[in-house]
């Protein structure tokens, strides 16, 4: 196996960056066939360590949730097209369950969201609070979407009780 090693002979990381951009581009080529050459070695690699690459990504994503957030919330603000065109796609797959336009499943929803909060009398109904609530599916569309409309299907929260929420889910 041929590992093509980079060196970097300079300090500054400016010009350390400037070397290690020009050197990938100089032998593009040369890492596409590495890559090529040695796909099953790398799948078969992935999958021996895959508890090890886990605990990895988990504790990267622990240490660095902050940065992360931070540039997840930068890139949704300087590219809102690509947050409404995934918006307009998960319309119009939920549309096709109801029969309907993702025009008219979005307003069905906003109208599931408004009748879901009076129904809890507008108070978050694990805290009580009465600021920024949202609507909640207890059963989520992705995996129920047949019940996404269903007024019984869901919870009014504020906003820190909805994101405590989905953090215990993802447990």
């Amino acid at each position: 196996m041929v590992v093509y090693k980079v060196v970097m002979p300079y300090k500054d990381p400016v010009a350390r960056a400037a070397y290690r951009k020009q050197y990938y581009k100089d032998h593009r080529e040369e890492n596409k066939q590495y890559y090529k050459d040695n796909l099953e070695e790398r799948k078969q690699y992935c999958k021996d360590h895959s508890e090890k690459i886990k605990a990895y990504a988990k504790q990267y994503r622990k240490d660095h949730s902050e940065k992360i957030k931070a540039y997840k919330k930068q890139y949704r603000k300087d590219h809102p097209e690509v947050n409404l065109k995934a918006k307009k796609k998960e319309l119009i797959k939920l549309g096709k369950i109801f029969d309907m336009t993702c025009h008219n499943m979005r307003y069905a929803l906003i109208s599931w969201s408004k009748t879901v909060r009076n129904n809890d009398n507008n108070k978050c109904t694990w805290c009580n609070s009465t600021k920024t609530l949202v609507s909640h599916h207890i059963w989520h569309k992705a995996f129920c979407p047949e019940s996404a409309l269903d007024v019984d299907n869901g919870i009014t929260l504020c906003h820190d009780c909805h994101m405590e929420q989905h953090r215990l889910d993802k447990l």
